[in-house]
C-alpha cells in the first residue's frame, strides 16, 4: 500500500512540476508578446490621447533633467547658432504638426556626435553632430531624422511605454509614492535608450523624402551616416538604436 502511495505521490509531484512549468512558460510567452506588441500598440494609443499641454511640460522638464546630468553649454558662436537656427526653420513644411513647439537647441554631450528629439518638438543637436556634418545637406539630414521622430511620435511613445514599465515596477514593488516621478524618469530613460529598428527606419524614410522633395536625392543621409560610421565603428547610431549604420544606408538606398 505504501508503495502504491509513493507511486501515486511522485506522478502527482510531476504533474505539479509539468503544471508549473507550463504555466511560468505560458506567463513568459504573454509577457513577451505584451512587450513586443501590446506596449508599442499600448503606448502609441495613450501618446495620441495625450494633450499638447503635456508635451510642452516633458520637453521643459526633460531638457532640464539632462542639462543637469549629461549636457554641458555649447561652444558654437552665435553666428553659427542662428545660421543652424535659420536652416532648421526652413525644414518645417506645411506637414509638420501644427501643435508641436518647435525649435533647436546646441549643447555638448561628452564631445560625441548626437542629436535627439524631445516629444513636443525641441531638437538637440551636438558641437561634435554640427562639426561632424559639415555640408549644410548632412545637417539638414540629421534635423529632419528627429523631425521624423516627432512626426511619428516615437518620442512619447517611447515615453510612455517606460513609464508603464517603471510604473509596473513601482507598483509591484509598493512605492507608491514614487508614481510621481515616473514620467519624467520614464522621458529621461526614453532618450538614453534605442527607439526600435521600424521607428529608426520610419524617421530615416521621412528625412529621405523631404531631401528628395528639397535637394533632388538623399545622398546626404548616407554620407552623414557613412561618416558616423567611421567615427564611431562600435556604434550602431548616433543615438545608439537598433539598426546598423550599413543596415540604414542599404535601406535607404533601395527605396
Amino acid at each position: 500500500m505504501n508503495s502504491i502511495e509513493s507511486r501515486v505521490k511522485a506522478q502527482q509531484q510531476k504533474q505539479l512540476l509539468w503544471i508549473c512549468s507550463t504555466a511560468l512558460l505560458i506567463m513568459a510567452l504573454a509577457g513577451y508578446k505584451f512587450y513586443t506588441h501590446g506596449l508599442p500598440y499600448l503606448s502609441e494609443k495613450i501618446a495620441a490621447a495625450i494633450p499638447a499641454s503635456i508635451y510642452t511640460t516633458v520637453d521643459k522638464n526633460t531638457l532640464e533633467s539632462l542639462d543637469d546630468s549629461e549636457f554641458e553649454q555649447s561652444q558654437l558662436s552665435e553666428t553659427k547658432q542662428q545660421a543652424l537656427r535659420s536652416l532648421f526653420l526652413s525644414l518645417l513644411n506645411e506637414e509638420t504638426t501644427s501643435e508641436r513647439q518647435f525649435k533647436l537647441e546646441f549643447r555638448n554631450w561628452d564631445g560625441k556626435a548626437n542629436a535627439m528629439a524631445l516629444a513636443d518638438g525641441t531638437i538637440v543637436i551636438t558641437d561634435a553632430m554640427v562639426n561632424l556634418a559639415s555640408e549644410q545637406q548632412e545637417l539638414s539630414a540629421v534635423l529632419l531624422h528627429e523631425l521624423g521622430h516627432v512626426e511619428h511620435n516615437h518620442v512619447m511613445e517611447s515615453i510612455v511605454s517606460s513609464s508603464i514599465v517603471f510604473a509596473g515596477l513601482t507598483l509591484t514593488l509598493g512605492d507608491v509614492s514614487a508614481l510621481a516621478d515616473v514620467i519624467l524618469q520614464g522621458a529621461v530613460v526614453s532618450i538614453n535608450q534605442s527607439y526600435s529598428r521600424q521607428a529608426e527606419l520610419e524617421a530615416d524614410h521621412y528625412a529621405s523624402e523631404q531631401l528628395i522633395a528639397l535637394y533632388g536625392n538623399a545622398q546626404a543621409m548616407q554620407s552623414i551616416l557613412a561618416k558616423l560610421a567611421e567615427e564611431y565603428p562600435d556604434e550602431t547610431s548616433w543615438l545608439s538604436t537598433h539598426p546598423s549604420f550599413e543596415d540604414r544606408i542599404k535601406k535607404i538606398e533601395s527605396e
